[in-house]
């Protein structure tokens, strides 16, 4: 963790709740120097009493307290704020605890016996986040503020995918002469002087956007006209959504036009205020934006005063230079020139990784604009960069979070049943290593090796006399243990996060067989999850290969031959032909000879 994390912890306010008087004394002591203000409370309902008073930045609390309980203290805090960072101290049998954390949205916990460093190393991370979280709400605001600006300045109009109008501003119904009432589920042409629909219109509904000139109607029948931009509104799944336009009225200019001799006065006039607004423009994008110019070479013409604070170099020192310089990584290159090789008439975005002089990696998200000569050829590239750093530095952080507690909650588990708690690991290891091997997407198959250590947390419902017998189960406790699926997947299940529904799919399914002849749901082939099916085979390898309560370790050829035989039967055998054909580099995943 930076230094810096540590600086602005120094800022932040915290409250700490804890019932034992000694475990707070020392805590209290600890946290003192590193905190700006530090508010104690010894139960749930005196802290609840005091974040209302102090409203603090941080709220680190233990679960289990007389009167009311952290859980219950941090929900209440969040029908205040539902954006308090809040920090859950825990044992590890605190697992039904932790679930009740996980519904309520709290991503952030530390384990006991309390680690001081690894506290300090949290609480600094959160600092970085309450000073993003508060960056946002400026945001926001400041974007608030540009739609109202925009609101103010132009006449705003939006249309629904048939066409309707849905709403419309002020300055369409000053200019226009309409009530809002009278225009709102009007088609589009109800605004048009011919009362009929422009070939705008169709270019919008495809997805593309429209600018030009319209002549448009007031309702005592005169005309007007604007310059229109018509832009379609687009989601990530690529779907339409609505269609904005927004008209400047250039009647004046019309009305002028017919007298020669004050339309060229004012053409100069204009000239001279666009030139001068051209400028103030160009100043506020200097002052507020990193931006780099490029040739269609990718060679660098010059960076702006932000980018070389960013970056650590002068203009001077890079300009000539390939953009190979600031951006090392082959594969972000490549992004970028996808960017160049895209229709540069719209604006196109990537993240992008840059390296400053000192090596050191920034996440920049990258959108491009072509510049044009007259000829209408492209002259050079504007790339316009936001540094996203922190933000992208923050949300792998949250995703550990999630990691850490998987993996913690998986360790409850093993250790209830005297099983290793190294067991959850080499699982998860195994399942991403066939997940990429069977060609899922990096992402893929990291979240399946998140979730895997929760395959077996319905194991918290099974009696410890059946969990823990040493010799072979009858038939009603084989009957009782196969019921840790399901049990597994309803605890899961209610918690509605990514991460945390594959946890429940692995949990219900990686006892099912290829063959429908599994459990719970007799599920068959490709109706068990690509997920299930890894996690099956990793937990069945890793179980054989090692000793039990209830069996010795199984030699390696024997683990061998049991996956060729329930090759089909068992187990997919598409994954099972990759994990023989791998084999030795899975062996050396086990044994922690490498890792992945």
């Amino acid at each position: 963790m930076k230094n810096t994390a540590f600086e602005i912890l120094k800022s932040m306010s915290l409250l700490y709740v804890e019932d034992d008087a000694e475990t707070r004394e020392e805590l209290v002591m600890m946290l003192k120097p590193w905190v700006g203000e530090l508010y104690i409370a010894a139960d749930g309902q005196a802290g609840l009493d005091l974040y209302r008073e102090k409203i603090p930045d941080i709220v680190v609390t233990d679960i289990q307290m007389p009167q009311l309980s952290g859980l219950a203290m941090s929900a209440e805090i969040q029908h205040i704020n539902p954006e308090q960072l809040i920090v859950i101290v825990s044992a590890y049998n605190d697992v039904e605890y932790l679930f009740r954390a996980i519904e309520l949205g709290i991503g952030h916990y530390i384990t006991k016996p309390l680690n001081v460093n690894r506290l300090l190393e949290k609480l600094a991370q959160l600092a970085n986040i309450h000073l993003a979280l508060k960056e946002r709400r400026q945001n926001q605001i400041l974007l608030e503020q540009y739609k109202n600006l925009v609101d103010q300045s132009a006449i705003v109009c939006k249309i629904d995918l048939n066409g309707k109008i849905s709403y419309v501003n002020d300055k369409l119904c000053k200019i226009s002469g309409f009530t809002r009432q009278e225009m709102l589920g009007q088609d589009i042409a109800f605004l048009h002087y011919e009362q009929e629909r422009g070939e705008e219109w169709s270019q919008a509904v495809s997805g593309q956007k429209w600018s030009g000139i319209s002549h448009n109607r007031t309702k005592q029948g005169t005309g007007y006209i604007v310059e229109r931009s018509i832009v379609p509104v687009i989601i990530e799944s690529g779907e339409i959504t609505e269609i904005i336009v927004l008209d400047v009225n250039i009647n004046p200019f019309f009305d002028n036009y017919e007298h020669v001799s004050v339309s060229l006065e004012l053409s100069n006039s204009s000239l001279q205020e666009q030139r001068h607004f051209l400028a103030e423009y160009k100043r506020a994008l200097e002052l507020g934006t990193c931006v780099c110019f490029v040739d269609c070479n990718l060679h660098i013409l010059s960076i702006n005063q932000p980018f070389e604070q960013l970056l650590g170099y002068t203009s001077a020192e890079i300009t000539g230079k390939s953009v190979e310089q600031i951006i090392p990584n082959l594969s972000d290159r490549d992004n970028l020139v996808n960017i160049l090789s895209d229709s540069l008439e719209e604006l196109n975005s990537r993240i992008i990784c840059f390296s400053t002089c000192n090596g050191a990696a920034l996440q920049f998200r990258v959108s491009c604009v072509a510049l044009h000569e007259m000829t209408g050829e492209i002259k050079s590239v504007i790339m316009i960069c936001h540094d996203i750093s922190e933000y992208h530095r923050l949300s792998l952080d949250i995703v550990q979070s999630q990691r850490d507690l998987l993996y913690m909650m998986g360790d409850v588990v093993e250790s209830r049943s005297e099983e290793t708690g190294q067991h959850v690991r080499r699982v998860a290891m195994i399942s991403r290593f066939l997940a990429l091997k069977v060609g899922l997407d990096q992402e893929t198959a990291n979240m399946i090796e998140a979730a895997a250590p929760m395959h077996d947390i319905g194991k918290v419902g099974i009696r410890d006399a059946v969990l823990n017998k040493p010799g072979q189960l009858d038939n009603l406790e084989y009957k009782e243990m196969m019921r840790h699926a399901e049990i597994g997947h309803v605890i899961l299940s209610k918690v509605k996060r990514p991460l945390i529904k594959l946890a429940s799919v692995i949990a219900q399914q990686h006892h099912e067989r290829w063959d429908g002849k599994g459990y719970p749901n007799g599920l068959s082939g490709e109706q068990i999850h690509i997920a299930g099916r890894i996690v099956s085979i990793a937990d069945v390898l890793d179980a054989l290969s090692t000793e039990r309560i209830y069996k010795p370790a199984w030699s390696e050829q024997s683990v061998r031959d049991y996956f060729l035989v329930q090759r089909g039967e068992q187990f997919d055998p598409n994954l099972i032909d990759l994990l023989l054909t791998h084999w030795e580099a899975i062996q050396d995943l086990r044994n922690g000879i490498t890792t992945i």
